[in-house]
């Protein structure tokens, strides 16, 4: 069989390029493992409950995007209103902690302002320049100080990265790790506020359906769509693909949005250096439990980080404190996360774990509330931006692009990725096919 345009993946990237590419009458196939589209932007319903894998709110950066997107959500998404918040020395701050100590210790919010401050004068008068900082735990004291970096920063991301933060580069944070002004933290300090820093204060998200809504709205009425196959094996210098079904499929241009490692992993005759080096690609994974409750929604929050060890989830939230109609009447949404390394952790554990503290926290009254149990395992959920990572990626991408492959989305670009950049790497993948670009 032959075509033009093989598409590999139909999660957002993959059927984004789909989109496009039928929108210019270009042919192409779409072949996804899973029954059904949207990679890990997936909803399970479960007792009335609406649970997606992890935290997947819509929001735009760039208004050409959302004007591409925006018939595919017509009136089903909503503007939703961000509260995230840190729970720490036994209360909750505002996020982003950076800028929001009101309510703190008065020792902790001394150390912490105090700690921003003698790193401010260092960067105004002593030329530290926290961009040539060479990993990421010097680049939070650098750019934070002393006391938030030891209060938040530090254990909050050993918790969930799972490795020691001068392994870390800071190619990965652009937009995800919030820098106040000083002014900032010094409000903070002497008032609770509601903070819009960061990336996603506002969110669009459906009443019901989930962020499924989003996947199966590009996907509707697409033809060429085979879901329950994927890739098994490619030969780049034929340009063929063998299919999980056995079916050979020849091809002028792939497009995968395939995990980088994986895409490597599959393609017969790839240089042995460059099978190695994708074998060093590590991420993070995240053990998600979700729970539904019967009673009135319990906190406000969306979702609250936990820096401290005595919790060994690093974030917990409620999406029905902002969407309610995910929860039946009279109950509530809750979820917690866990990174991992290596293998997953005992499920049974982490659950009583997971319910032990949320009802020390008074989150739950006790475990005969809970309803509906609804548990998700995302093997290697969070890139890790570790000292290997940026040159290993940029070599593979280019000797797949050299071969005929653009490797798009979050896992196949092996980035810390949006679901609007996932879009936008494939929409733009399927426009230098239609531009005859290679």
């Amino acid at each position: 069989m032959k075509v033009e345009t093989l598409i590999a993946g139909g999660g957002l990237a993959g059927l984004s390029c789909a989109r496009e590419l039928h929108q210019a009458s270009r042919p192409y196939l779409l072949v996804e493992k899973e029954k059904d589209p949207g990679g890990l932007c997936r909803t399970l319903l479960d007792r009335g409950f609406t649970f997606d894998y992890t935290g997947h709110f819509l929001h735009f950066q760039k208004p050409s995007l959302e004007e591409w997107v925006r018939p595919f959500l017509g009136n089903r998404f909503k503007r939703r209103t961000r509260h995230a918040a840190v729970y720490s020395r036994g209360t909750y701050s505002e996020y982003p902690y950076q800028e929001n100590n009101a309510g703190l210790p008065p020792a902790v919010v001394r150390e912490n302002v105090l700690g921003y401050l003698e790193a401010a004068l260092k960067r105004r008068f002593l030329g530290v320049d926290p961009a040539r900082a060479p990993d990421f735990k010097s680049w939070c004291l650098q750019s934070f100080g002393a006391g938030l970096s030891r209060n938040f920063m530090f254990p909050y991301n050993e918790k969930l990265w799972k490795t020691p933060l001068t392994r870390l580069t800071t190619h990965w944070m652009g937009r995800f790790v919030p820098s106040p002004r000083i002014s900032e933290v010094l409000r903070g300090a002497f008032s609770r506020q509601n903070s819009a820093a960061g990336y996603n204060s506002t969110f669009l998200y459906p009443d019901e359906g989930g962020i499924s809504v989003l996947p199966r709205s590009i996907a509707r009425n697409l033809p060429n769509l085979w879901m329950g196959v994927g890739l098994q094996t490619l030969d780049l210098s034929r340009k063929r693909a063998v299919l999980t079904s056995g079916l050979e499929i020849r091809y002028n241009r792939l497009v995968s949005s395939l995990p980088l490692p994986g895409l490597a992993g599959r393609t017969r005759g790839l240089p042995g250096g460059l099978g190695r080096a994708a074998g060093k690609l590590k991420a993070t994974s995240i053990y998600n439990i979700n729970f539904g409750i019967r009673g009135p929604q319990p906190v406000p929050f969306s979702w609250v980080y936990f820096p401290e060890k005595e919790f060994r989830f690093h974030r917990a939230g409620s999406v029905s404190a902002c969407v309610p109609t995910v929860a039946p009447k009279g109950h509530a949404s809750l979820y917690v996360e866990f990174s991992y390394r290596g293998n997953r952790p005992d499920p049974g554990a982490l659950g009583r774990h997971a319910l032990q503290k949320l009802a020390e926290l008074g989150w739950i009254q006790n475990e005969r509330q809970v309803v509906s149990r609804v548990d998700l395992d995302l093997p290697n959920a969070y890139v890790l931006y570790d000292e290997g990572r940026d040159a290993i990626v940029s070599a593979l991408l280019g000797y797949f692009e050299k071969n005929g492959v653009d490797s798009v989305g979050r896992y196949g670009r092996w980035e810390y990725g949006s679901m609007e950049s996932a879009m936008e790497q494939g929409i733009t993948a399927a426009r230098k096919i239609i531009a005859g670009i290679r």
